[in-house]
């Protein structure tokens, strides 16, 4: 579900003249300010590093009136009281007002300017897995009489810029055997990419490079703890943690690696690790990816001297029945008659 994040518009005063000594009318109740910070979201899971509104401490803001540029980067930062930011910039009544935020704040960026109504620019950007990269970018804002007389927040929605994967795996060996997987990784992740925000529809990923290995923990059902939970015949578990990675076309592929051990109960068979490749998916950005595996007797196993081992069923037959014990056949045998 998608969320909206509010530039918010307070108060302060002052006046100012422009070369042609025309008075310029500034808001006398507001100075800029931000408020109502909101951050879209994806799915739930267990360990998530999306940021949100409750956990978003602080934003780059850069801003231009048809004039130059006004906000260069300037960081906001959630207080006591709210959002706060210095120096403290102004409504002037005749100017518009293009706007863009990237979080979290410190995020570099490069070449920022106005572009047919659009606050763009180039981040590049180093992955580590954990850490969300947002970015906001509100309609024009047209600061007439109107406006001036009471400014209004201004709507801005802050979209993660980032894929969000995890992995589920499913427990189809049958019944009385229970399933651990430990270990979760993508091994080959992209650890830098430069995200382009350009002044057309959709922002865009180019120059993605780079090895990263990103640890997924075990599989869990609940969450409690990050030890692997059995999976049971039948049931589900996934990955304890969720990863951000730097979004991808489908001509990119991944090599997943994992340890699956079969219990018999609580006996265990034995232990296998597991190496997999995910291609021909395209990680969009902004989307969240549940990558799901069945583990059944045909694919638990790995030999790697038999790349079609499987478990093989305990199969039973019968190969014979010995004849009664007919040694003391024709022996008399005296049967109680009972009583005392």
């Amino acid at each position: 579900m998608k969320k909206v994040f509010f530039l918010g518009i307070a108060a302060a005063a002052m006046l100012a003249s422009c070369s042609n000594d025309e008075t310029v009318k500034i808001s006398q109740s507001g100075a800029i300010g931000f408020s109502n910070t909101f951050v879209n979201n994806g799915t739930r899971s267990i360990s998530d590093p999306s940021s949100t509104a409750l956990n978003l401490q602080s934003f780059d803001v850069y801003g231009f009136t048809q004039l130059g540029q006004i906000f260069d980067g300037t960081t906001v930062s959630k207080g006591g009281s709210g959002w706060t930011y210095t120096p403290i910039q102004y409504w002037v009544e005749g100017n518009t007002y293009t706007f863009g935020a990237v979080a979290p704040a410190g995020t570099g960026v490069n070449g920022e300017a106005l572009t047919n109504g659009k606050v763009t620019m180039s981040i590049p950007f180093t992955s580590d897995g954990t850490t969300d990269l947002l970015h906001a970018a509100p309609a024009a804002i047209e600061a007439d009489a109107d406006f001036i007389a009471s400014p209004q927040p201004v709507a801005l929605t802050f979209s993660h810029q980032l894929s969000k994967v995890k992995f589920s795996f499913e427990n189809a060996v049958g019944e009385g055997y229970n399933v651990k997987v430990t270990n979760i990784k993508i091994t080959n992740a992209k650890g830098t990419g430069t995200l382009t925000v350009a002044d057309g529809r959709d922002n865009a990923w180019s120059a993605q490079a780079g090895s990263l290995e990103l640890a997924f923990g075990n599989a869990v059902a609940d969450g409690d703890d990050t030890d692997a939970d059995p999976i049971a015949n039948g049931g589900e578990a996934e990955s304890y943690n969720e990863m951000l990675l730097i979004p991808t076309t489908d001509a990119e592929s991944y090599t997943v690696t994992f340890t699956a051990e079969l219990l018999q109960g609580a006996v265990s068979l034995g232990s296998w690790d597991h190496t997999a490749t995910i291609s021909g998916v395209e990680l969009k950005l902004g989307y969240c990816y549940d990558f799901k595996a069945e583990l059944n007797e045909k694919n638990i196993v790995v030999d790697p001297d038999d790349p079609d081992a499987e478990l093989k069923p305990i199969e039973f037959k019968v190969s014979g029945v010995e004849d009664w014990n007919q040694t003391d056949r024709d022996q008399t045998v005296d049967i109680p008659t009972g009583g005392q």
